[in-house]
């Protein structure tokens, strides 16, 4: 019986060791990944995130790092194997996170991230939106909806019918908006305001002899005009202040 007790005893003990031999490696590996990809050794970051994951799968930090490290080894446009092997494990990491902590805005942003780099613009947009819904106050989340959304429109090799494209502009006018309530200097986000608005009159043939339409694509135009010179007004006013080392807010 006392045999019995000490086996129990050193097992759980043994168990425990172990346990916490993983812990520590796991974050060992992690702070090595961290160095790694601090100084753009991505492949290498890979390894220590990988082996970090697999002494720790709870790591949701190391995971993370390892999607971002697939990510920064993707090249948009290029064709291979090992390209196409980047681009899917850094959407396996990322929803994998996601499966876990579907309100992780890093994951959202990075999965949305790879699927505009792979030209999957819907399923960017998805990501985008969502990442705008569990980051409300983020001026960068509500900007990208604006921005892809402006890709969605442009992009005239994809089909959509003008309600559609008339229900992108707005969603992404209002994104714009909120982006700039958050940061009033951001001069990207007035860019993308100026482009979605000529995208909105772009709805209107020149040629139409509704003048009440032409009247209004006018004022499109207009619109899209007095933004693009905020957009310029502002980014001179924030170069500016950078020069001088003040922070544009």
């Amino acid at each position: 019986m006392q045999d019995k007790k000490l086996f129990f005893v050193l097992s759980g003990f043994l168990a425990l060791n172990m346990l916490g031999c993983d812990y520590l490696g796991a974050r060992d590996n992690l702070n090595k990944g961290v160095r790694a990809y601090g100084e753009s050794d991505y492949q290498g970051a890979v390894e220590f995130f990988e082996t970090a994951t697999t002494l720790d799968p709870e790591l949701t930090e190391a995971e993370l790092y390892l999607g971002m490290a697939y990510l920064q080894q993707f090249v948009p446009g290029q064709v291979g194997q090992d390209n196409q092997r980047n681009a899917d494990m850094a959407i396996q990491t990322f929803q994998s996170v996601l499966d876990r902590e579907p309100n992780s805005t890093t994951a959202m942003a990075g999965l949305a991230s790879i699927y505009q780099n792979t030209n999957q613009i819907d399923l960017a947009h998805e990501s985008y939106v969502r990442q705008a819904e569990i980051a409300p106050d983020d001026p960068v989340a509500h900007y990208s909806v604006g921005s892809v959304n402006w890709m969605m429109v442009f992009n005239k090799t994809v089909e959509r019918d003008p309600e559609e494209i008339a229900s992108l502009i707005e969603e992404g006018q209002m994104h714009l908006d909120r982006a700039l309530e958050l940061r009033e200097t951001y001069e990207d986000a007035m860019s993308y305001k100026n482009l979605l608005y000529r995208q909105a009159a772009e709805l209107i043939p020149e040629d139409t002899e509704d003048e009440e339409a032409l009247a209004q694509r006018e004022e499109l135009l207009a619109m899209a005009d007095d933004w693009f010179n905020k957009a310029l007004e502002t980014r001179q006013r924030n170069a500016e202040l950078a020069a001088v080392g003040l922070a544009v807010e």
